[in-house]
């Protein structure tokens, strides 16, 4: 509820009071309703106090009854897991804490939620929380905690690369090296297995908080034995995970075996390819800008045309992606329906899978995409995300019509073949959403999947915890893949040269420019290998390097703190480089950035909700009292002044120093002009004898 105030503190729920007259801690909530099988005792807790556990209530919210059925046979209504309890937070609190056997000074903020939105709305044990406070741990929707990096793919590493003893590699199976050579040295070269996995020191250090909390959850609420006994890292190794990529519903089982400099997960290919990607066909029509004209066409060609060839990545390997040869716009949309103009970071090219999914709507719009797509529903009054394979015959998608955003009913779903051996992405900025064949849906996925520990997932993971609403089973563990088949992953990865070096062949075939398939039979490939035992193992590579962290550990951007920094560095690199103009550098980041973010803001200002600053209760316009009407909170404004004028004098600064068009300056001179007017001029500093002195 709202007795946390903002910051959904257990601690001032603590001190809540509903009235003047009562005790403090009371609070008034909407949970699940459960029967004990056992003594036949109603309650809101998975466990009940005779130490059976309990099972979910469905009645009918019309007639009442417990019909113990999704429909209310009688009244024909969906039945709900609901009831409105009064819970006294603080002693549960308390009890709580007094089982744990912690004080509480020891958790300085523990969060709660503001409510349940899953079917059975069950409430989780209030230990769970603590003990995850105690470990600065945050949890997931369902109740999981994950850590987020990018995945880089691996074929080979060196014991030395990844901070783990010789001794301890030859226990986890790698006793020979890549060439057969037994392991006795840090610097020999080791072969991957396809199921063993890298993660950052970083990553390293939170997976010892995690095995913390779950050695205290079974000590301290289940009575069992310690499992991890985790001091530092190194401890982890050998120990299983699981990794899960956005906006698909299936865990891969993984073994870390070591620890990596670099803020990125490595994995075998076969791994990474596991946990799947989403993508447009490439007859999708998108509209993009490159701040001068907006143009449509389809997303092959924006991607061929603007796949920067001196600069390729290899994603999942078998699949390029780079960054587009020019900066490029597209019309992105928030949750809420509003629309905004976002950058193009990325575009890259991927093997199609067998089938996509193909929907029409009622005015006509057409769109394929792969099964697992993010697409845009509306739900109410917000745009949820879910697969494309759960988009259903009747939803409502939001298009793009005459500037305007409306909705527009699916009218048919099909799985079609697909027809190209290719699929193509974007990677928008922020939203990560954008308009594809006049429907807004979300962008294909990026490359960072996220790992939690097994045990973690298998205690604490819960399908009653997801939301009730379609795509609430986005990103959650519902099964667990324990053994990848390298036949039944997607094919990119097998699109891999596992060969040693290659023939004179090859290369005569490119000076004589040869058709790749003509080639197919002088490389080695892991399709080739299919259905052998060397199809996971004996892999070779043709160039070694000297270290898999080598390079800058952290990107300059996210070293430097202010915008302000980043924008002199940005600045400062352009002189350097004659190739770039930075007097044009210098307009675009004002008309691409800084003029639409101080028109935004000031538009935003003057249409601005205030909010409640300890219920969050948000409100048009300031009530009449002066304060919340609901708790009788300050009342502050939702837009402040500092955001609005947060670019103006860096703005005024840039058209001062860099010969920006007349255009441009009169655009920052009439903004300025505006945010005088409406806020006034800055009060003047009354200065004494002694400030010139």
């Amino acid at each position: 509820g709202d007795e946390g105030g903002a910051r959904r503190s257990f601690q001032a729920a603590c001190s809540s009071k509903p009235r003047s007259n009562t005790d403090g801690g009371v609070i008034e909530a909407e949970v699940g309703e459960r029967h004990c099988p056992a003594c036949g005792a109603f309650t809101y807790k998975n466990l009940c106090e005779c130490g059976a556990h309990t099972n979910p209530v469905f009645r009918c919210p019309k007639c009442g009854k417990d019909v113990g059925q999704d429909v209310c046979p009688r009244c024909n209504v969906e039945t709900v897991c609901l009831q409105k309890v009064t819970i006294n937070v603080k002693s549960e609190y308390s009890a709580a804490m007094e089982n744990l056997g912690v004080r509480e000074s020891s958790v300085a903020l523990l969060k709660g939620v503001k409510g349940l939105i899953s079917r059975e709305r069950p409430v989780e044990p209030i230990e769970k929380g603590i003990l995850r406070a105690l470990q600065n741990l945050y949890v997931f929707k369902d109740g999981t905690v994950r850590y987020d990096m990018i995945d880089l793919p691996l074929t080979h590493f060196r014991p030395d690369e990844v901070g783990v003893p010789i001794e301890r590699l030859r226990e986890l199976g790698y006793t020979h090296d890549t060439y057969g050579r037994e392991l006795v040295s840090e610097d020999q070269v080791l072969e991957l297995r396809h199921q063993d996995i890298l993660v950052s020191e970083g990553c390293g250090e939170w997976l010892v908080r995690v095995a913390k909390f779950v050695d205290d959850l079974l000590v301290r609420l289940y009575g069992l034995e310690p499992f991890y006994k985790a001091e530092k890292p190194l401890d982890l190794v050998g120990h299983l995970l699981m990794g899960l990529a956005p906006h698909t519903s299936a865990g891969v089982l993984a073994r870390l075996i070591g620890f990596s400099k670099a803020p990125v997960g490595y994995g075998h290919p076969f791994f990474h390819a596991a946990k799947r990607r989403n993508c447009f066909s490439g007859d999708t029509e998108i509209t993009v800008s490159d701040g001068r004209r907006w143009m449509s066409l389809p997303i092959r060609q924006f991607v061929t045309e603007n796949f920067d060839i001196s600069k390729p990545g290899i994603d999942h390997v078998g699949t390029f992606y780079s960054d587009p040869r020019q900066p490029f716009y597209v019309r992105s949309i928030d949750p809420q329906g509003k629309t905004s103009l976002k950058r193009v970071t990325s575009v890259s090219v991927h093997r199609a899978p067998a089938h996509l999914i193909r929907f029409v709507t009622r005015r006509g719009r057409v769109l394929s995409v792969t099964p697992d797509h993010a697409m845009l529903v509306w739900d109410t009054d917000y745009l949820r995300k879910i697969k494309g394979l759960e988009v259903a015959v009747g939803d409502r998608v939001p298009v793009e019509e005459g500037g305007l955003v409306v909705a527009d009913e699916v009218v048919s779903r099909e799985t079609v073949r697909a027809l190209d051996d290719r699929v193509y992405c974007l990677t928008v900025a922020d939203n990560h959403t954008l308009v594809a064949n006049g429907i807004f849906c979300g962008q294909c996925d990026g490359d960072e999947d996220c790992v939690m520990l097994l045990l973690d997932g298998l205690i604490n993971f819960s399908r009653a915890y997801l939301p009730e609403t379609r795509g609430g089973t986005m990103d959650a563990p519902l099964v667990l893949t324990t053994r990848i088949d390298p036949a039944e992953v997607d094919k990119e990865s097998l699109n891999v040269d596992v060969c040693d070096h290659y023939p004179i062949e090859v290369y005569n075939g490119c000076l004589a420019y040869a058709h790749p398939k003509d080639l197919d039979d002088y490389v080695d490939r892991v399709e080739r290998r299919l259905g052998t035992p060397a199809q996971c193992e004996g892999f070779s590579f043709t160039h070694a390097t000297s270290n898999i962290s080598a390079g800058p550990l952290e990107s300059t951007y996210t070293k430097l703190g202010s915008m302000l920094d980043k924008l002199d560095a940005e600045l400062d690199l352009a002189k350097k480089i004659r190739a770039v103009d930075e007097d044009d550098v210098a307009e675009r980041v004002l008309n691409t950035h800084f003029i639409r973010d101080l028109q935004g803001n000031l538009n935003a200002f003057s249409k601005q909700k205030v909010r409640c600053m300890k219920c969050n209760a948000k409100y048009r316009r300031m009530p009449l009292a002066g304060k919340c009407t609901r708790c009788g909170g300050h009342v502050i404004p939702t837009v402040h002044e500092g955001s609005v004028k947060k670019y103006l004098e860096m703005s005024r600064n840039i058209c001062a120093t860099y010969a920006i068009s007349d255009y441009t300056k009169q655009r920052v001179e009439v903004l300025f002009m505006q945010i005088e007017s409406t806020f006034g001029q800055p009060p003047e500093k009354q200065l004494g004898l002694a400030d010139f002195m």
